[in-house]
């Protein structure tokens, strides 16, 4: 047995994840919750599931899956060991005097034997990909994942169409051999089989929609959870400013995934064995039958292609429609108070109507299109049927090559050979929505990411906290610069402010430093590492930001206050609650913690909200605090409690950055940057600063004046 306490098999998973040699690169990959997760998950100390487990942690994270054998094989170091007694070892070395080198959670360690019932695997990276996955790759290895599903759908959809040949063959016997020889016993067994055929029909139908729903659903788990984490690592700076569009196109995956689920069986199952029903027709009457229905086929399929274009480009300008209409509703939503106040509801009332006048017109066409192939096609299945009919009996009463029987079997067959034609509108339908919603998708998946040039990210261990800027630039549109500084250091401990006139790129300064944004030139370093190569985790694990605006996510004031952070108990909370002044809320709410906070977080006041979000980063207790506009919405009291939290709580190590306008917040900082669009003007001691800002240099007569420097 490798373990005796659970406990020691976590400290083993933590010092894999954390401190072993291959710990900046699963580190990397895993946030602080997730770790959390995976120790609350660790709870057998089965080696089989704990090898098991294992395996499933290092594919998940870049390794190729972990072979475990009795024997280590030096050829193939380094490798993972699971040892009885002693737990989990990297083995990476063999020394020339036959001792392997390898180190466990005490340190550096040599074996010179392994004791019987260890486990060893080699551990070997995955081939390098690149980081740029398109959408439409995800959904197809998202779908050949779940093959095994669709290929259980498509035989379901085989035998269906088999058993459906049993009732044109049923026929067929009972006119041609019931009906002239009174053979009852004949017709009962007849009966008594096609009744089971049915039957078995019906089974095969409702496995086939038990199984579609659920590859539907694993498909749909699989998508909607890797498109929003391709979301989360699209950087700060690149996302599309229109929330409801983007909103509408992050939900589109679930048209992708109908139209997978129904093109893969019509292709497999369903228009292929259109031609199975061709040959039964050939086989029982003879070619002039047959090639009738191969005439009304092929005018069918023109038919059906003939408006596809026509439907596909319907059903994008309504996908288009739809997205602007969801656009705009989140912006009413959002702006409610004020297009009340402004009276500007006509205004948005026309704009709205004007959308969903587009969009109708869009179904209205969609529908249309769909209706004329769906009724041709019929049509055509009418005429065929009629000819069918007619030439049967014509080659029944003059030839005689056929039976009556054949001939009703005949007709009943060729509405199955036309019916996959007759799928062919709503297809396309769902090809259009398709692909618009994977060529949307793909756009969002082209946006860059954190680490965006970076193959592995890197987590080191941040010693220090220290922020610098080298000659950053920074512009939201192509060819423009808002922000442009050439130097900043802001050493460990120290506590700025920044001010400036408004937009002079302050807010936007904070986002660069907390690494939300990337310079379009220039670095930003973080403990002297370009902060862009460090993992989102790490960068969250010691900087705390607070944006100018705040925002609650639907929940708890609990939930709101622990966003993030895992083992944070109530004494944690409470007591920060009572330095930032938060506490007075709670003691008013009948819930207390509980409280119920709604979307946006509404049912307090912007200052409240600014007071929650305080309360959640002195909770962190991260080294680096970047602060924008803090008590903004604050009243003069909360104001000067959270002075006075800031000056005792944040200690000698802690670095403070914050944005204000306010003159009281200055009395929490010790050095001050005065920033315009031309870069840093001023920056220097707090006293200092302030003098020059209060008795600027005049200059001098018939000189234009210079910038204090």
């Amino acid at each position: 047995m490798i373990y005796n306490d659970l406990n020691k098999a976590k400290e083993d998973l933590q010092w894999i994840i954390k401190d072993s040699m291959i710990s900046s690169f699963l580190g990397s990959r895993l946030s602080t919750a997730e770790l959390h997760d995976l120790l609350e998950n660790f709870v057998s100390t089965d080696i089989k599931k704990i090898l098991s487990f294992y395996t499933d942690l290092f594919s998940k994270n870049g390794y190729e899956k972990l072979e475990f054998k009795k024997t280590i094989e030096k050829e193939f170091l380094p490798c993972l060991v699971f040892i009885p007694r002693i737990g989990i070892a990297l083995v990476y070395e063999l020394l020339p005097d036959g001792r392997y080198k390898g180190s466990t959670k005490n340190g550096e360690e040599y074996f010179e034997d392994f004791a019987s019932g260890s486990f060893f695997s080699h551990l070997q990276m995955k081939p390098n990909r690149n980081k740029k996955v398109s959408a439409t790759t995800m959904f197809k290895e998202v779908a050949y994942k779940e093959k095994k599903l669709i290929f259980y759908a498509a035989i379901a959809t085989l035998s269906i169409n088999i058993l459906a040949l049993a009732t044109s063959l049923y026929s067929m016997q009972v006119y041609d051999r019931v009906i002239p020889t009174g053979g009852l016993s004949t017709l009962i067994g007849l009966s008594v089989g096609v009744f089971v055929a049915i039957f078995l029909e019906m089974i095969i139908k409702l496995s086939r929609a038990t199984i579609l729903d659920f590859a539907t659903k694993k498909m749909d788990l699989t998508y909607s959870h890797d498109i929003l984490s391709r979301f989360f690592q699209i950087r700060c700076d690149r996302l599309p400013k229109s929330i409801g569009t983007l909103s509408g196109q992050l939900q589109s995956y679930s048209s992708v995934r109908a139209f997978i689920t129904s093109a893969a069986l019509y292709l497999i199952i369903d228009f292929p064995f259109t031609f199975v029903f061709l040959f039964v027709i050939v086989a029982i009457g003879g070619w002039k039958i047959g090639l009738v229905v191969i005439l009304f086929l092929i005018v069918s399929i023109i038919v059906g292609f003939g408006f596809r274009k026509k439907i596909d480009e319907a059903s994008r300008k309504s996908s288009m429609a739809s997205y602007k209409k969801m656009g705009l509703l989140v912006e009413i939503i959002e702006n409610i108070e004020n297009i009340k106040s402004s009276g500007a509801s006509w205004n948005l009332t026309n704009k709205w109507n004007g959308l969903t006048h587009d969009a109708i017109d869009d179904d209205v066409m969609i529908r249309h299109y769909s209706d004329m192939s769906s009724y041709i096609t019929a049509f055509f299945q009418q005429i065929s049927y009629v000819c069918i009919v007619a030439l049967g009996a014509y080659i029944v009463s003059t030839e005689g090559t056929i039976t009556m029987g054949a001939l009703i079997a005949m007709t009943i067959l060729s509405g199955r050979v036309l019916a996959p034609v007759a799928q062919l509108p709503g297809l396309f339908v769902q090809w259009g929505k398709a692909k618009l919603s994977a060529k949307d998708l793909d756009n969002i998946y082209r946006l860059n990411i954190d680490n965006e040039e970076v193959e592995r990210a890197l987590s080191p261990a941040i010693s220090e906290a220290t922020l610098t800027c080298h000659n950053v630039n920074f512009g939201y549109m192509e060819n423009s610069t808002i922000l442009n500084i050439k130097h900043l250091a802001i050493k460990q401990g120290e506590k700025v402010a920044i001010l400036g006139v408004i937009g002079c790129g302050k807010s936007t300064l904070l986002k660069i430093l907390s690494g939300l944004y990337r310079p379009t030139t220039g670095h930003t370093y973080l403990a002297n590492v370009d902060i862009q190569h460090i993992s989102r985790d790490t960068i969250n694990n010691h900087i705390a930001y607070l944006p100018q605006s705040t925002k609650l996510l639907a929940g708890t004031l609990r939930d709101n206050l622990t966003l993030g952070l895992v083992g944070i108990s109530d004494d944690t909370i409470l007591e920060a609650a009572k330095a930032t002044g938060l506490i007075n809320l709670i003691n008013t709410l009948p819930n207390g913690l509980d409280m119920p906070v709604p979307e946006g977080g509404e049912s307090v006041s912007g200052g409240q909200k600014q007071l929650i979000a305080l309360t959640r980063i002195v909770i962190a207790n991260k080294k680096i605090w970047l602060l924008d506009e803090p008590t903004a919405s604050m009243d003069e009291g909360s104001e000067k409690q959270i002075i006075h939290m800031l000056l005792n709580k944040l200690d000698k190590t802690q670095t403070l950055v914050v944005v204000t306008h306010k003159p009281v917040v200055l009395n929490a900082v010790d050095r001050i940057i005065v920033l315009t669009n031309q870069g840093i003007v001023m920056d220097g001691p707090k006293e200092l600063v302030l003098e020059k800002l209060r008795n600027p240099p005049q200059p001098p007569q018939n000189i234009q004046s210079q910038g204090v420097k």
